[in-house]
């Protein structure tokens, strides 16, 4: 079988390139007026599309299994033979086998998705990837089973539609997928142990609001030996790094998935219950020790610059995160750490942060083959972008401490 994650792209250049293909009927105002089309004497305007202008359609169950929607972007219009369409795939919904007299090109904008070819060979295409199928090769494109996926799909000729996949066959691929993945995933991620894995992915997912994937998280995680009380806590926290929105929507998936497994008669662990401070405690200066132990900074070190600027968010954060939170036992350091750096990673724009916590989670023990192998199954399972930020981090940390 051969699988492998398809050229990336800078995400920058993405999003400008997709915004460019959106052309709708909509005339532009010319800044200049002179001249004409050439050899014609006549001045052919340009258009301009915005997203969500045109409605979208339900994909021909002729041709789809499951639910997919198009919006139509460019037509072909002579002598460009060239139509672009936006098309959204529920989890699961996937085309029929086709072909492309002159090959079709997909950009993956959102989501997962999943193709095979009449050959037997499969693939995995993430946000930021690019796809292109050669002219005449029969092969199916769609979904994966727990991720929506959202492409844009650019062919040069008519496609000739034929038989659709079956579930077997999308069952097939996907597991074939998932083995592939798993195998690379686990030669790069040895440091790592198969709870501390399933760590990454659970707060990555619960981060971002991923919740098909959350789920297919959750279950490994259960399987790999993770308690229900572990995972709890790392919902919990993430509530600090991710929001409440994003954690209590984890939390209402762990809950299904605890249903679902007990249907099928699977009773997992409950684990470790998690210790609350007395309530007479110093819950400030709880606070300020454990964040000392975590960064290696004296207990007395000057606030970071936003805790002058608002000094009420650093009574917070010492006496919520790094008391009550840190304080409740069920997870150690490490694990803590290790969950926050996994959400971080998967927030953009956060790289302060994602700095911060990366050089903490080494303080607590993590060591720099244990960072490396977070980001291996960042990589693997959550995003090649993700992975190539993390490791950017990583080497700016590992640079100043050298």
């Amino acid at each position: 079988m051969n699988i492998f994650y398809k050229e990336k792209i800078d995400m920058k250049r993405l999003t400008l390139f997709v915004l460019i293909l959106f052309f709708l009927e909509v005339q532009m105002t010319p800044l200049f007026a002179k001249g004409g089309a050439e050899g014609s004497g006549e001045k052919k305007p340009q258009t301009v599309s915005r997203p969500g202008l045109k409605e979208a359609y339900q994909a021909p169950a002729e041709f789809f299994t499951g639910t997919a929607l198009v919006e139509g972007i460019v037509t072909p219009t002579a002598p460009s033979r060239n139509s672009i369409a936006y098309v959204s795939f529920e989890p699961g919904a996937r085309s029929n086998w086709h072909t492309h007299k002159a090959g079709q090109t997909l950009i993956v904008i959102s989501g997962m998705a999943w193709t095979g070819e009449w050959d037997g060979d499969v693939y995995e295409a993430r946000t930021g990837d690019v796809i292109h199928c050669p002219p005449g090769v029969k092969h199916w494109h769609g979904a994966a089973a727990d991720s929506p996926m959202i492409h844009v799909a650019i062919s040069e000729d008519t496609v000739t539609w034929q038989e659709p996949v079956t579930d077997d066959q999308y069952a097939d691929a996907g597991r074939r997928i998932r083995e592939a993945v798993n195998a690379s995933m686990a030669q790069n991620t040895s440091a790592l142990s198969a709870k501390q894995r399933s760590i990454v992915t659970i707060s990555a997912f619960t981060a971002s609001g991923e919740t098909g994937r959350l789920k297919t998280a959750l279950n490994e995680g259960l399987d790999a030996g993770l308690t229900v009380n572990e995972i709890k806590e790392v919902l919990i926290q993430l509530y600090a790094y991710s929001g409440f929105p994003r954690s209590l929507n984890g939390i209402n998936a762990f809950s299904g998935v605890i249903k679902a497994r007990e249907s099928r008669g699977i009773k997992d662990e409950t684990g470790a219950e998690p210790q609350a401070l007395p309530p007479d405690a110093d819950r400030y200066q709880t606070g300020r020790e454990n964040l000392a132990e975590l960064t290696g900074q004296p207990i007395d070190a000057p606030p970071a610059g936003y805790a002058v600027f608002v000094p009420v968010i650093e009574v917070f954060l010492k006496e919520h995160l790094f008391a009550d939170i840190f304080a409740r036992g069920v997870l150690n350091n490490q694990e803590r750490e290790l969950a926050t750096i996994s959400a971080l990673s998967n927030i953009p724009g956060v790289n302060a942060q994602l700095q911060s916590h990366i050089g903490v989670a080494m303080n607590t023990g993590l060591t720099e083959a244990q960072i490396r192998s977070f980001i291996a199954v960042l990589a693997a399972r959550v995003g090649q972008t993700q992975a190539n930020n993390a490791e950017a981090v990583l080497e700016r940390i590992l640079a100043v401490r050298k």
